[in-house]
């Protein structure tokens, strides 16, 4: 949703991580989003993102993590631009190999590098609540 929760999407994450030690993740995010927007339309947008995550080793069971992404969003209802900023998160281990996550991110848009600085801002929030497997 935007700051002032006007418009807001729902959509579809797909995250492939590497785990680059016990507690340091390496991710690739690709989101489809359906997205309803001020003058009653509808669109579709997509981001594709980076990020590096840190899990805190609470319990085997409870790993709260923080850490950073970067990419880019595009679609019908967006102008295609850079992406850059923190998220937060939360993995619950229901046995080993699988986990419920929680996840925000704040993501804030930049056409070029002058502009990162200017526009933390007008950002949005992107929430997660999926379902993960470890192989």
């Amino acid at each position: 949703s935007d700051r002032g929760i006007d418009n807001g999407s729902f959509g579809i994450t797909g995250t492939y991580g590497w785990y680059m030690s016990r507690d340091l993740e390496l991710a690739v995010r690709q989101s489809v989003n359906w997205a309803s927007i001020d003058n009653g339309s509808d669109r579709i947008n997509g981001s594709t993102r980076g990020a590096l995550d840190y899990h805190f080793n609470v319990t085997d069971r409870f790993r709260p993590f923080v850490g950073a992404s970067v990419g880019a969003i595009y679609g019908d209802a967006v102008h295609d631009t850079g992406i850059i900023g923190p998220e937060a998160g939360v993995k619950y281990y229901l046995n080993p190999t699988t986990f419920i996550v929680g996840q925000m991110e704040y993501q804030y848009m930049f056409d070029d590098g002058d502009e990162i600085d200017n526009n933390f801002d007008n950002g949005a929030f992107a929430y997660t609540l999926g379902l993960g497997l470890n192989f």
